[in-house]
């Protein structure tokens, strides 16, 4: 063993070659149907492979590719019912795999539905051809069985699949040096487990600066967009299979493209992840196109409270709560008003079978909107909504947040854009953008609190044409 296998504790002696199928592409909505692996070690190689019920019918993909019929699968024993055995066939080796991420990752997904834990060091065949015959195009088993005369009596089932990895691994060692090949494993092992349509110079070429950067898959879909301090160092991160998340490599292993964005600094880069909105997820685009809804409190209005919509300013009146819905709004309305017994009628909360107004109850009779009470009611609806109070916007009007060369223009808690120089800023401010993000409202809250004042450029107000001039360092 090599001194770097020596320090990273790997042994070459005892090997796993592993393949599965399985009904779907997610490790968290789909299941494990079959399993092969082929185990290598100081005693000779063992096969041993299973068909998996996966509690689910097999989707098309399965039918077409690995040719599992559903009767075959209906059979076969459920992942819990050989886990503790497969657990210890694979324990103390090295697991390897053709494409890893995508098998560890259902691998693991699995393990963790029954209680165990699984951690393996990781070797990916992909990863390794690619080192050890940078010259060649193509890395994936149809290719390699091609470059290098591999024999497969099927494909697309797990133990055939297995053994063409078997067979890769026992041509290298036949085509290049002991020294090289353990030096390129350490190398692989050191670093991150990338997926196999991921070029491997693009983590290479990526800067150590902060910035955001999407996760692009097949055809270019937005699977993942995020921020990062340090470019470079996240990504690398964020592909390490001992680091990795849950949620990371339910994604990971479709990766194929990664754009990237610099910024001057981490608030920049917080602030740019919202400006992605184009290139988001489906899900992301929900969640920051939704209508967030508050309640404005004008204390001289009865009802007292109103609801509002985010999208438009908070005005002078105080905000309480931020809500993804005007139902969700009401309902913890209601929540406040029953643990606290505060006047429905004041709040603007309507009747109803299941929430009585418990705040103007008078000799057993509610008497909701009494005058004389009115001060009273008010008075204790403001100490009880008090730990939902949004915080009002601290300045008159647009400011502008230093960060290096660069001025983030930010408006009643909303990013209106960054500027570097005194034509950009008149730009975005002619061309306000109105959209409130809960996220972008906490961000800013904490950070302004902390921020130094000589950072914070107060801009012209709506009604003020006097504007602080920024000028570019």
């Amino acid at each position: 063993m090599s001194t770097r296998l020596h320090k990273l504790m790997i042994s070459l002696d005892r090997l796993a070659f592993i393949d599965l199928e399985t009904s779907g592409l997610s490790p968290t909505e789909n299941r494990i149907t079959e399993i092969g692996v082929i185990t290598v070690d100081t005693s000779g190689v063992k096969e041993w492979s299973t068909l998996i019920h996966p509690g689910e019918r097999l989707s098309e993909r399965s039918r077409l590719f690995n040719d599992i019929g559903d009767n075959a699968v209906a059979a076969a024993p459920r992942f819990k019912n050989i886990a503790a055995d497969l657990f210890a066939r694979l324990s103390g080796y090295l697991f390897i795999a053709h494409n890893a991420r995508f098998d560890f990752s259902f691998l693991r997904a699995e393990f963790q539905r029954v209680g165990i834990e699984f951690c393996p060091p990781v070797l990916c065949s992909v990863m390794l051809s690619r080192k050890l015959y940078p010259a060649s195009i193509g890395h994936d088993l149809d290719t390699l069985m091609q470059r290098h005369g591999l024999k497969a009596d099927m494909r697309h089932r797990a133990l055939p699949d297995a053994r063409l990895i078997w067979q890769f691994w026992q041509v290298i060692q036949s085509e290049h040096d002991p020294e090289h090949i353990e030096t390129a494993i350490a190398a692989l092992l050191a670093g991150p487990v990338l997926p196999p349509h991921l070029d491997p110079s693009l983590i290479e070429r990526l800067p150590e600066t902060p910035g955001v950067f999407v996760l692009h898959g097949k055809d270019s879909v937005v699977l993942h967009a995020g921020k990062a301090g340090n470019l470079k160092l996240h990504l690398q991160n964020y592909f390490r299979i001992d680091r990795t998340s849950d949620k990371a490599l339910a994604v990971s292993h479709q990766v194929n493209n990664i754009t990237w964005r610099t910024t001057r600094g981490t608030i920049g880069a917080q602030l740019q992840l919202k400006a992605l909105s184009i290139s988001l997820t489906a899900a992301q685009k929900r969640r920051s196109l939704r209508a967030l809804y508050s309640w404005q409190l004008i204390p001289d209005a009865y009802p007292c409270l109103v609801p509002i919509r985010l999208s438009d300013r908070f005005g002078d009146n105080e905000c309480y709560g931020i809500y993804s819905s005007e139902l969700k709004a009401r309902n913890a309305l209601v929540r406040v008003a029953t643990n606290s017994n505060l006047c429905h009628a004041l709040l603007g909360i309507g009747e109803s079978s299941a929430f009585r107004c418990t705040g103007c109850i008078v000799k057993g009779k509610a008497n909701c909107g009494m005058k004389s009470t009115r001060i009273k009611q008010l008075t204790k609806a403001v100490l009880a909504l008090g730990p939902l109070r949004v915080e009002k916007w601290p300045f008159d009007g647009p400011i502008g947040l230093k960060e290096r060369s660069d001025l983030h223009i930010v408006e009643d808690w909303r990013y209106l854009g960054t500027a570097q120089s005194d034509e950009e800023i008149h730009h975005i401010l002619e061309c306000r953008r109105n959209e409130f993000d809960e996220d972008t409202f906490v961000f800013l809250s904490k950070t302004l609190s902390r921020l130094p004042r000589r950072r914070i450029v107060r801009l012209a107000s709506r009604s003020n044409s006097n504007q602080e001039q920024f000028h570019v360092d």
